[in-house]
């Protein structure tokens, strides 16, 4: 009899069960009101999302794995720097490790080393290395001189382009070479600050002041001095530096040599020879000018003040 009894009371456990399980469907449709504003709320969140914090582009930002040497000397043509910069530079840069290959590229005054490395590579950790390497290289380039500019290193990376151009203008109290210096000193100083994620702040255009020596030739002749002797006296003389103590008993005085060539008269006033017993000057064999580098590129401003189209040249 125990056995008959057990198929009537199965049906009712299993209906019990089933009736309390949560069924989405139905209570979904005794609640359409949460549904609706659950899914309200995701697309609320999707569009905030996507608008103002998801970051947007065309094609993702891949890191440049390249990294370039700049070295300057002007006076020396392509051939001289690929001979005297640019290779010893190339010979000593494939030390460092996992570089793929290097290249470089040299011009008259100008030579550009690049070195490339595998995607992926962490570039900020493969630029400290170049540098302090390129420290070494740079005492033993063979062609040093006045002329050769220390070599710096810098990340190649073609998204590097301008994405601001601004126009500085100034009234009759503003001359281009003023203006040129408050670009270089104040303003792209001032810009560099205004956010971390700008790169670099490029100044172009006016005139950068230059204290030019026009040399008299007939003038040289005659008190028997070279071209060449006296570049190498404006640069001894165009000097700051210590020039050792003086001690007395009691006082002890450190003195400091300062002849640098701030303005023209100074440059002007130093001494080259003696002649006779009489001591020559630059004045004397040279005119000496205060005034600015000579133009070779320009640019050009257009603006419209109501109907009428004006220009800046710079």
């Amino acid at each position: 009899m125990r056995g008959g009894h057990e198929p009537a009371h199965r049906p009712a456990i299993i209906e019990h069960v089933a009736g309390s399980s949560l069924n989405i469907a139905r209570w979904s449709i005794e609640h359409p009101y949460v549904v609706i504003a659950f899914y309200t709320a995701m697309v609320v969140l999707a569009v905030i999302a996507i608008g103002f914090y998801m970051p947007r582009r065309f094609m993702p930002y891949v890191q440049s794995p390249m990294i370039g040497i700049v070295s300057m000397m002007p006076g020396l043509s392509a051939q001289e720097m690929e001979m005297y910069i640019s290779k010893p530079i190339e010979e000593r840069l494939i030390n460092i490790p996992g570089v793929r290959y290097i290249r470089s590229t040299s011009q008259e005054g100008f030579s550009i080393v690049s070195l490339e490395f595998p995607y992926g590579t962490d570039i900020d950790k493969k630029l400290v290395e170049v540098q302090a390497l390129l420290n070494v290289i740079q005492a033993d380039l063979p062609m040093t001189g006045a002329n050769l500019k220390p070599s710096w290193v810098l990340k190649i990376d073609p998204l590097n382009l301008p994405v601001l151009s601004l126009a500085l203008t100034g009234d009759h109290r503003w001359d281009m070479k003023r203006l040129r210096e408050l670009a270089d000193n104040e303003i792209s100083n001032r810009l560099k600050a205004v956010s971390p994620d700008i790169f670099t702040v490029q100044v172009f255009g006016g005139y950068r002041r230059q204290i030019q020596v026009i040399v008299d030739r007939k003038k040289l002749a005659a008190y028997g001095i070279s071209t060449l002797q006296l570049r190498q006296v404006l640069d001894a003389h165009n000097v700051a530096k210590p020039a050792g103590v003086i001690t007395t008993d009691t006082d002890e005085e450190i003195v400091r040599l300062d002849t640098l060539g701030r303005d023209a008269d100074t440059i002007a006033n130093y001494p080259l020879t003696s002649v006779n017993g009489r001591l020559v000057y630059v004045k004397d064999v040279a005119k000496v000018v205060d005034t600015f580098y000579e133009p070779r590129s320009g640019y050009h401003h257009y603006y419209r003040v109501g109907n009428q189209a004006k220009v800046d040249e710079a």
